[in-house]
């Protein structure tokens, strides 16, 4: 903030020293004027200059007309603060422009009005092609706008001829005048530069410094969130496996208990152990159910709540939304009928490859396809990411992966893409739907 006060003050006494030397050559041209008039020497100067100047209070409001809007867009440009990059660039050729127009009314006397520019550009555009783009053109005008190649281009009457219907004492004080307030000018435009140079050198050290700092914080976050990810899912299977042990201590418990008591029975009481008999396939029904509820407790929510496919394409959507990567999804399965228990093994292994290959891939697009080959349902995840590094261990997501499809008869294959295809990670998993009427836990 000190920074920005100390860089609009510099801009602010370019302004002045520019606004003085305007009123100052623009005085001078009609101090001279009327001297000519008063002494009669309009035919001698005519001889001299070759040419009829412009009535010096042209100049005058010329230049003054086009000073007061070139001021007004260097200290007010700031305040509009135009988003659109059309309207930027307007502006900036706007300032150009009255730049050039300034100078030309001035009979090109005077350049230091795109060293005004240039330091006023420079700080407000901050992209690097954008400043190169702008130093070259008003470097190029800059050049051009010199006396001796402007008067080639646009005829005036030289300063010198106005000057000579003046004393050598006079000559002095106006050419020293003039050379302190143009030197001046450089040196603020060369302290302006210097200080908006360094300043940003020591911004980008300490955006680089955060840019560390912010990395390595998501590297802990991001270790603790795995962490995190396999305790809970450590607790979950936990607890899964309490309630399951439970469920079936109990229940084989009881079968047990039953078909002893049905064995005893079964020569001297048939009736009695075949009412056991329907007991025990009671509870061992019942048991089942009950360990079915429990893994079912495991399913995500989207799948509890929407039809498969559109669990799919509502989990690929709001990947892209929260994300900045774009998925190109083919579905060419049809449809997708299949068990509780395989539609959780296809949508978690859909949900782990998109997250891998943002989180580890820093993938920018990804392609999904779910198609059928012969009976096997295969699920291809590509994307342009970092790929798998050379010798990289099996993690836990695709571990998890793998050991999930095993459960349902499947299996995974994954690596980089050939050099062909161009860098990234490819996935493909298979696994073959049951029947209908085959059970399963």
């Amino acid at each position: 903030m000190k920074q920005d006060r100390t860089l609009r003050t510099l801009r602010a006494l370019m302004l002045g020293i520019n606004l003085a030397l305007v009123l100052y050559y623009s005085l001078l041209r009609g101090l001279t004027t009327l001297r000519l008039a008063r002494g009669f020497a309009a035919r001698d100067f005519l001889a001299l200059a070759s040419l009829v100047p412009a009535p010096p209070w042209q100049m005058t409001l010329l230049s003054l007309g086009l000073f007061v809007p070139l001021a007004a867009l260097i200290l007010g440009k700031g305040r509009l603060a135009p988003q659109r990059p059309l309207t930027r660039a307007a502006l900036f050729a706007a300032e150009i422009l009255l730049a050039t127009l300034e100078a030309a009314s001035l009979d090109f006397y005077y350049r230091g009005f795109f060293l005004m520019v240039l330091a006023d550009l420079v700080y407000t555009v901050q992209d690097r092609r954008g400043r190169a783009g702008i130093i070259a053109v008003l470097t190029g005008l800059y050049a051009l706008a010199d006396y001796d190649i402007a008067s080639v281009l646009v005829p005036s009457v030289p300063l010198r001829i106005y000057l000579s219907y003046y004393t050598d004492a006079f000559r002095s004080w106006f050419g020293g005048v003039e050379s302190l307030l143009e030197s001046l000018h450089v040196l603020l435009f060369v302290v302006f530069l210097v200080l908006l140079f360094l300043g940003q050198k020591e911004e980008n050290t300490r955006v680089q410094q955060l840019n560390a700092q912010l990395q390595e914080s998501y590297r802990q976050l991001q270790d603790y969130a795995d962490k995190t990810e396999h305790m809970a899912e450590l607790r979950e299977r936990n607890r899964l496996a309490r309630e399951i042990h439970d469920t079936l201590g109990h229940t084989l418990t009881g079968i047990i208990m039953t078909t002893d008591a049905s064995l005893v029975l079964m020569d001297a009481a048939p009736d009695q152990a075949k009412q056991q008999l329907q007991l025990a396939n009671q509870t061992a029904r019942e048991g089942l159910n009950d360990v079915r509820r429990s893994i079912n407790a495991l399913r995500p929510d989207a799948l509890e709540h929407r039809r498969f496919a559109e669990a799919l394409e509502d989990t690929i959507e709001k990947f892209c939304l929260t994300t900045a990567a774009k998925v190109n999804y083919t579905q060419d399965a049809g449809d997708l009928d299949l068990a509780p228990d395989e539609e959780e093994a296809v949508y978690r292994v859909l949900q782990e490859s998109l997250t891998n290959a943002v989180r580890h891939g820093k993938a920018r697009n990804i392609e999904v396809r779910l198609a059928y080959e012969g009976p096997e349902l295969v699920i291809t995840v590509k994307d342009d990411g970092l790929g798998m590094a050379e010798g990289q261990p099996e993690g836990f997501g695709l571990r998890h992966m793998r050991e999930r499809l095993a459960l349902l008869h499947g299996d995974l294959q994954y690596g980089n893409r050939p050099p062909q295809e161009g860098r990234g990670f490819a996935l493909t998993a298979r696994l073959r739907p049951r029947q209908k009427g085959e059970e399963t836990i």
